[in-house]
């Protein structure tokens, strides 16, 4: 286990996090701008970046033999041990920053289907009814035979 290989893990995660944070506040504009075909192409990106983080997590735990960084900087030494604090604080920060920013494009997102919702609705309304129903206020006349349409005396 080596700590600066693990240090070196977790700079490259802290970047790619940086990078995955600037997507999501794009991704917050092109919503804003009603955008899809760029909002397809930011989703793709994230997923790229995403899958790059956890490629790099796992490195990180093979490094560090499962231990969490806090253990690890329990017991490396001093100058080690401010490096994973700075890094791990300020990983932890990005990490907060891309859910809040996350929540935020959640919320617009879910505004964005509810108008697209309601307006189809407003164009194209259901039927009342989706069964068949005889019409009850239909009287037939007694003075007048009903006609069928087979000529049967002919």
């Amino acid at each position: 286990m080596s700590i600066s290989t693990i240090i070196s893990i977790l700079e490259k995660m802290l970047t790619l996090h940086a990078y995955l944070y600037e997507l999501t506040v794009r991704k917050e504009e092109i919503v804003k701008a009603n955008k899809v075909e760029e909002l397809q192409q930011i989703t793709r990106e994230e997923k790229q970046y995403t899958r790059a983080i956890v490629q790099l997590e796992k490195q990180r735990a093979e490094a560090s033999n499962g231990k969490t960084v806090s253990t690890l900087i329990e017991t490396c030494s001093p100058i080690e041990k401010k490096e994973l604090l700075n890094l791990k604080d300020r990983l932890a920060e990005t990490i907060a920053k891309i859910q809040k920013q996350n929540e935020i494009n959640k919320l617009l997102l879910e505004q964005s289907l509810q108008f697209v919702t309601m307006t189809i609705n407003t164009l194209n309304p259901q039927p009342n009814a989706v069964n068949y129903e005889k019409p009850v206020n239909t009287k037939k006349s007694v003075s007048t035979p009903a006609r069928s349409l087979f000529d049967s005396k002919a």
